[in-house]
């Protein structure tokens, strides 16, 4: 399949199948060396919270922090990567924070936490220059960055044709022909 999908925060060597989606999560020792792990405070979950949002890696240290993926298809492929943010007062100070999302050295968003209760998701598809994707939190002094999921999900080339190295930022994304409301495709 070629999925790289990264629980942020569970413990080191720490590995789960998604029960909904039967996709495997994994931890993100191999991913990152820096940040501290925190659980997301138990009033900010519910009976139906993925599993993947109830822990986070946060970054106090440090002005940058990379995840380094390394995808099976290297450069010269498409993927959609996504981030998914859910704060949860994990630290206890009751801080939104505003930071940065990066590729590389290129601004990817800016990850604005309005609501300590909602998951907020970037994603993006991406043509590499090279073999490894580095996704960076930046910290701009608003805040501590933190990272809940991380996802990669290879593109068949395709779709949108042969491009140069680049990227596309989702606007939006409608489903007209489900017959159930799930706002997350996998």
């Amino acid at each position: 399949m070629g999925f790289i999908s990264i629980d942020c925060g569970i413990a080191a060597g720490s590995r789960y199948m998604d029960d909904k989606w039967k996709i495997p999560y994994v931890s993100d020792k191999d991913y990152i060396d820096t940040g501290i792990n925190y659980k997301v405070s138990e009033e900010y979950l519910d009976e139906d919270a993925m599993k993947q949002l109830i822990k986070v890696r946060s970054f106090p240290e440090g002005n940058k922090n990379c995840y380094t993926l390394r995808p099976e298809g290297g450069k010269d492929n498409k993927y959609l990567i996504r981030a998914q943010f859910l704060h949860g007062n994990y630290d206890s100070k009751n801080k939104l924070p505003k930071f940065e999302l990066h590729l590389g050295a290129d601004e990817w968003a800016t990850v604005n936490i309005k609501n300590a209760s909602q998951n907020f998701r970037k994603e993006i598809i991406h043509a590499p220059r090279r073999d490894d994707i580095y996704v960076c939190l930046l910290n701009i002094d608003s805040g501590t960055p933190f990272i809940s999921t991380l996802e990669l999900r290879p593109l068949d080339n395709s779709i949108y044709g042969k491009s140069e190295p680049g990227s596309l930022l989702l606007f939006n994304r409608w489903d007209f022909g489900a017959e159930e409301v799930d706002y997350l495709i996998r």
